[in-house]
């Protein structure tokens, strides 16, 4: 399954990280366990963002069912690939091409955004090469338009499905795969990963695809307090009486102005939500505070965490472009 010579092992100090910050809530003891143990055999640590654990619905015996299982970002891929010592490039490209299309019954020619992936390795004579089009793996809301990323950003989106597919038919990579080519989200160049309930199968109006859920590296919690109410969007009145972090930051975005990507999910999940929330920005530091007691679960599973102190959710970001 994994070209590592020596499985990964976790310590009690590891171990207790990724059981109370990496898992989503409700995970059973069997799927940490199975998590985990592709976790070592490939060698990927979740610490380090090379693989992470994500919810996925599956209809079983006509009953949807909610099972946490493993998925690894394109870096994780390539992490397994330079293991190997085999690894001699990748090369990915980007156009335009004619591809068969299946619509209304019949089978015709169209114009899609194609990414081809290249793969060599020094022990073959020949490389391992991928194609995908656009078509087949963008991710589209629930009134069929593109997702944000799919929508502003197709070809980055889809170069990590063509190399995350290519590097696994290199390296002979099974049974698990990248959150872009499922539909489950997307990776920032952060390494947070914007995650969504994978659904096998989805029945009728029952998805809400406004869940989303940010999966970020674990961090200490740090007190904020509330900021004046604004208006529900991408900006927010800059905190100079909550200081979030005391070391000065420099270069900050336009005051009050909401950049980083994953956060201006996390506000469009809250508005979809009518959750009320507030936003305080510290240079580089941002804080969204929300209050909520129907969907406590939601919340946690996108990143936030309760405070005590402020009695609301506490989600941390750091105000950085994509």
């Amino acid at each position: 399954m994994s070209n590592a010579l020596v499985k990964l092992e976790f310590d009690k100090e590891q171990m207790a990280v990724i059981e109370t910050q990496l898992f989503p809530s409700g995970t059973s003891k069997a799927e940490q366990q199975y998590c985990l143990s592709v976790a070592r055999e490939l060698c990927l640590n979740p610490i380090t963002k090379e693989i992470f654990f994500v919810k996925r619905r599956q209809k079983i015996d006509d009953k949807w069912v909610t099972k946490v299982e493993p998925m690894v970002g394109r870096d994780g891929f390539l992490s397994i690939a330079h293991r190997s010592k085999q690894f001699a490039g990748i090369e990915t490209t980007a156009g335009i091409r004619e591809v068969p299309q299946l619509e209304g019954g019949q089978w015709g020619f169209k114009n899609q955004l194609v990414t081809e992936c290249i793969v060599w390795r020094k022990d073959s004579p020949k490389p391992f090469t991928v194609q995908v089009a656009y078509n087949e793996y963008c991710q589209r809301n629930s009134e069929g338009n593109p997702t944000k990323f799919w929508a502003e950003k197709p070809e980055t989106m889809l170069k990590k499905v063509a190399e995350s597919q290519a590097l696994r038919k290199a390296f002979n990579i099974h049974g698990v795969y990248c959150p872009e080519e499922l539909g489950a989200g997307f990776e920032l160049a952060s390494g947070d990963i914007v995650i969504q309930a994978i659904e096998e199968e989805r029945p009728g109006n029952e998805t809400d695809k406004s869940h989303l859920s940010v999966v970020k590296p674990p961090q200490a919690e740090t007190q904020a307090t509330k900021t004046p109410k604004h208006q529900k969007s991408s900006t927010a009145t800059t905190s100079q009486s909550a200081p979030i972090n005391e070391e000065v930051q420099t270069s900050p975005p336009s005051p009050g102005q909401v950049i980083d990507e994953a956060a201006l999910l996390v506000i469009e999940l809250l508005d979809g939500k009518h959750i009320p929330y507030d936003i305080a920005i510290n240079g580089l530091d941002g804080i969204i505070s929300a209050k909520s007691f129907n969907e406590k679960e939601l919340l946690k599973s996108s990143g936030f965490r309760w405070s005590a102190d402020q009695k609301r959710w506490i989600y941390k970001f750091r105000n950085e472009p994509f």
